[in-house]
């Protein structure tokens, strides 16, 4: 868990300075729309966030809310402040992609519901209005690799702030060679477990939802029994959707008004601070391994940090799609600044350098990303 999750002991010490610079007044939100599947109140237990959260309402004035974003999850209340809808429509960097779109998947959810939000001319997200009440952002992302991103890091981190999880697009269904982009080449069992999997999504208990997941076993069995390929769902370096969504939800984030529309000029300031004292590599972001490092990484750019914390891993930004769009977007952009213009205590760095930093060998990518976003000047 110390892999996957920024611990309640950083989320601590941030509050604290957070309470200290307040003086008494305003008001604390800390909110997270985490993987459906997780249990909340386990996990805000299991991290220590809630006697953090618990502790520092019993000596600060400060009215301190810890909120569950997702809008539909068993019986979570979501947030109180309600939901705010944009549509980027071709601003969206889903938009290049065009036609695709009816391709477009989350897993756990029927297509239909993904389809919904995402159409040839409309990319809708659903964003906690908590986020966007916000004068400033506090983000705490953990340190780990991410298998359908490369890294999930201070701009991955922003799919907390969706209400709707079928609003995400995680990739396109199909594999490179049937014109998705869900796993390499194409491989017709990878397809039908693909369709075994929607239909046990919307099918009802009883004897069929047994059968389909019987017929989903055997499936799954055959492909490892023959040695095909694993990457599915995304989890590759081909995958061309999941940076997009990722990068929507940032600009969002710094550009979104309570109205739904996106200003001219960024709305709320963003600082960034990576939890990398335990780190995360390998299968990341739900199989990790830890790596401890020790280090805590911040600023007030999610991509600079996320470049630099990419370095730092012993990755190449220019190789991971996510941290190279991020400086090329025209409209709404996210580096206000030479984003390789690194500083560490007021002494610049060259990012090309940031991985003698780190201690021991660079991190091990996913599997997926193997060959295909280490630095070329990583130490062994």
């Amino acid at each position: 868990l110390t892999a996957l999750v920024t611990h309640g002991a950083v989320i601590r010490a941030v509050l604290q300075q957070v309470l200290r610079a307040l003086g008494g007044r305003g008001r604390v939100i800390i909110g997270d729309s985490p993987l459906q599947t997780t249990d909340f109140d386990r996990a805000i237990e299991a991290t220590g966030l809630r006697a953090v959260v618990e502790e520092a309402r019993r000596t600060s004035a400060v009215d301190i809310q810890l909120l569950d974003f997702r809008k539909v999850v068993r019986e979570a209340a979501g947030d109180p402040a309600g939901y705010v809808e944009f549509d980027l429509a071709g601003d969206s960097a889903l938009a290049a992609l065009g036609s695709d779109s009816e391709r477009f998947r989350v897993s756990n959810y029927e297509a239909a519901d993904t389809q919904r939000y995402h159409q040839a001319a409309s990319h809708r997200y659903v964003i906690a209005r908590s986020v966007l009440d916000a004068d400033v952002i506090v983000n705490l992302p953990k340190l780990k690799t991410h298998c359908k991103v490369g890294v999930t890091l201070g701009l991955k981190n922003f799919v907390g702030t969706v209400g709707r999880k079928q609003c995400l697009a995680h990739h396109r269904e199909g594999g490179a060679g049937q014109g998705g982009d869900e796993y390499p080449g194409r491989s017709q069992l990878k397809r039908w477990s693909e369709q075994l999997e929607r239909r046990i999504d919307g099918a009802p208990a009883g004897s069929l939802l047994e059968a389909l997941k019987l017929a989903y076993r055997i499936n799954e069995r055959l492909i490892r029994t023959l040695g095909i390929n694993p990457v599915r769902d995304g989890g590759w370096h081909g995958n061309d959707t999941c940076w997009r969504m990722t990068l929507d939800l940032v600009r969002i984030a710094r550009y979104g008004r309570s109205d739904g529309t996106l200003a001219d000029t960024p709305q709320r300031p963003i600082l960034t601070i990576l939890d990398g004292i335990m780190a995360g590599e390998g299968e990341g972001p739900l199989e990790a391994v830890a790596r401890p490092t020790g280090v805590l990484i911040g600023g007030l750019n999610p991509v600079q940090v996320d470049r630099a914390a990419a370095r730092f891993m012993g990755f190449d930004p220019e190789r991971i799609p996510l941290l190279h769009a991020a400086l090329a977007l025209a409209r709404w952009p996210l580096a206000d600044r030479d984003a390789d213009d690194i500083r560490f205590n007021g002494e610049a760095v060259a990012l090309s350098g940031l991985d003698r930093l780190r201690t021991g060998p660079p991190f091990a990518p996913p599997f997926g990303w193997v060959g295909h976003m280490e630095a070329s000047h990583g130490r062994a």
